[in-house]
């Protein structure tokens, strides 16, 4: 039996101008429309129960952020989600991956460990880029 499931999805492009809190929208948006049966709060204004990893700040891109959304039932077909809601979002976000999540798993915020950034330093050479980085460290 799942509890949910874990996507896996990029944000390049344009979209990296995109806040996180309409990130969470626009997911919102894909699940109903490509009617995934997502399991909703209780009380007065029930929102679907997704939850993010780290959240990635705007103008940024990344290839591999993370999202856990509660299924109302375990009968969906997983497999088929990243087509199902990349085709139901804008370009420049595409969800690459999706696995069920189990009763007892770790939430994203428990299993994510790590992460690592790739900066482009454009116009500058390495000598200056790394002189300027030690500066900034305070090394002098």
């Amino acid at each position: 039996m799942i509890n949910g499931v874990r996507l896996k999805f990029t944000k390049l492009g344009k979209i990296r101008f995109t806040s996180h809190r309409d990130v969470a929208r626009l997911f919102e948006r894909a699940l109903r429309k490509a009617a995934v049966d997502v399991a909703y709060t209780e009380g007065f204004s029930p929102r679907p129960k997704i939850a993010f990893g780290l959240a990635l700040s705007t103008g940024h891109e990344s290839l591999a952020e993370y999202l856990d959304v509660a299924l109302a039932r375990d009968d969906v077909d997983v497999t088929a989600l990243p087509g199902r809601l990349s085709s139901a979002l804008p370009a420049g976000i595409d969800v690459v991956a999706a696995a069920p999540v189990q009763p007892g798993d770790a939430s994203l915020q428990e299993a994510v460990t790590s992460c690592t950034w790739r900066i482009e330093a454009v116009g500058i050479d390495v000598p200056t880029a790394t002189r300027l980085v030690d500066a900034a460290e305070g090394h002098h």
